[in-house]
């Protein structure tokens, strides 16, 4: 379970254990404020308070915090027709309403829960004002117990202590869980920031070693060869002037493709509109100019953000350096596309292999695992001796 999830359930069970406390307490206090004068006693909306009390505490067993938004509404909704057709027989259940609101804010977006709240409290004053004549003719048909009820102090004691202990409880409660929530926002927070800072951490360490790789892949053997070309012409300047200046020449291209490498390298890393299908078309290019094996392309990926196109960039220059290097191939394949599963990365050659399972001191498959974990893919590779290398990369989508 993730970070995101597990505060989706700690919200869950923070606003679940809240809400059955309310309709526990509303419950009792409904059972024990009951009397003739009351016009929730009677028949009729006695069910209908069943009903709706029934209601909400099944619904308070689902809270949609990760369903798509139209189960978040109809959740939200239901809720609110649970609240008003009540209302509408002159049974009010108030702070309940507010509860609806509240957990409105964790399933909508702010604009949703503003129109809400506003189309809410229209409904809910009609409603109360429709109600009232039901409520009216009630009193006027009870006045004289109502008066009766008056000179009763042990009743008009009790139904008092009774009512401040429902609003309290009621109220507590709510501003309980408000204070829950804060808290557990600020600790969430709090944990996302140490989170943030360990990723950033992490991303100096990768990029520390994704530049130590690209030293190593790009430069490192045309440096080593730049020095030796130079170091001979050193040594031939005075016994053979012609051989002197031939690996000058060399060291002078040597150079020249290393500069070409850098400014590839900083050009890829900086570029915002990266277009991955056209740099492995030139990669492609280049490699086919000074290689003896065929490579071919086949690319139809789909604008992917810069930071995704770079790092499969990369393991495609990672996996072709290798191949140079090692595989002995006479054709290589490199195919992208996009799927229902999410982005595919394909290469294949016919090279001598390797056994996959063996200890590897190279930079080039290691980087290419750091890579894909930076991704949040999965990369695949199957080899056999003699046969060639599959590298299988997948990104979902």
């Amino acid at each position: 379970m993730d970070f995101n999830s597990k505060a989706s359930s700690s919200i869950r069970r923070t606003v679940s254990y809240v809400e059955w406390l309310i309709l526990f307490v509303y419950f009792l206090l409904f059972l024990l404020n009951r009397s003739e004068t009351d016009y929730s006693s009677l028949l009729i909306p006695t069910y209908i308070r069943f009903t709706q009390l029934t209601v909400l505490t099944g619904l308070s067993f689902i809270f949609p915090i990760n369903r798509p938004i139209w189960q978040r509404r109809a959740y939200i909704y239901l809720e609110i027709l649970a609240i008003m057709i009540p209302a509408s027989f002159g049974l009010y259940f108030e702070i309940a309403l507010y509860f609806i609101l509240l957990k409105s804010c964790f399933l909508f977006k702010r604009k949703e829960v503003i129109f809400t709240t506003i189309i809410l409290g229209i409904v809910w004053t009609w409603t109360k004002v429709f109600s009232l004549p039901r409520l009216i003719e009630f009193n006027r048909a009870n006045l004289t117990q109502i008066i009766a009820t008056l000179d009763n102090t042990n009743l008009i004691i009790r139904r008092v202590v009774i009512d401040n202990i429902a609003d309290y409880l009621t109220i507590s409660i709510f501003i309980l869980l408000f204070c829950f929530v804060i808290v557990a926002e600020q600790k969430s927070r709090q944990k996302a920031e140490a989170l943030t800072q360990q990723i950033e951490t992490l991303a100096a360490s990768l990029e520390r070693s994704r530049i130590a790789r690209e030293i190593h892949d790009s430069l490192g053997h045309s440096l080593t060869t730049l020095d030796i070309q130079l170091e001979l012409a050193q040594r031939l300047y005075d016994k053979d002037p012609n051989k002197a200046v031939d690996s000058l020449n060399i060291a002078k291209d040597l150079s020249s493709e290393c500069l070409t490498k850098v400014r590839n390298s900083v050009q890829s890393i900086r570029q915002i509109n990266f277009n991955l299908n056209q740099a492995l078309a030139i990669l492609v290019e280049q490699v086919g100019q000074n290689q003896s094996f065929k490579i071919y392309l086949d690319s139809q990926l789909p604008q992917l953000p810069s930071q995704t196109s770079h790092q499969l960039y990369c393991i495609v220059q990672e996996a072709v350096t290798n191949i140079q290097k090692h595989a002995f191939a006479k054709v290589v394949n490199i195919k992208g596309y996009q799927n229902t599963q999410g982005i595919i990365l394909e290469i294949t050659d016919d090279g001598k292999g390797f056994e996959v399972n063996a200890h590897h001191t190279g930079f080039g498959l290691r980087g290419m695992h750091e890579r894909v974990q930076i991704l949040g893919g999965e990369l695949q590779i199957k080899s056999t001796l003699n046969q060639g290398t599959r590298i299988r990369v997948w990104i979902s989508g």
